[in-house]
């Protein structure tokens, strides 16, 4: 059997060669060089998407659907179909936040915050670190 690196392990390698092997070069140029980190940190968001967003997704997807009143299966979902439906639930959401006019403290706060958590999670992999 053929050896086949994880795609993280991939943009891990990028990621990698970005930062020792070009930013060294490009480092005196400030728009290359900072291109070159944005580059890198998208690199990092991608890979911490494939090692481990679903389940936060899942999650969202049910917290969303609880505050909407929906019940979404997302066990039976494809990657795709659980993103778009968390969007769906999210606007959803949003839309009756804004016809509730709600305030912060209630439940869709909450719900809110802890959609806000996960993202941050992918986005940010110092976000919580400290806590």
């Amino acid at each position: 059997m053929q050896y086949r690196p994880e795609h993280t392990d991939l943009l891990e390698a990028i990621q990698e060669f970005l930062i020792k092997e070009v930013l060294p070069f490009v480092k005196e140029e400030d728009a290359l060089a900072y291109k070159t980190l944005v580059s890198w940190n998208m690199l990092g968001v991608v890979a911490r998407e494939l090692k481990g967003s679903r389940p936060l997704l899942e999650e969202d997807a049910l917290l969303l659907g609880k505050l909407t009143g929906q019940k979404p299966e997302v066990k039976g979902m494809g990657d795709r179909e659980l993103l778009k439906t968390t969007h769906a639930l999210a606007r959803a959401a949003a839309q009756k936040i804004r016809a509730q006019k709600s305030l912060p403290g209630g439940d869709e706060w909450k719900t809110v915050k802890e959609v806000l958590k996960h993202n941050l999670q992918i986005a940010n992999p110092r976000y919580g670190a400290d806590t």
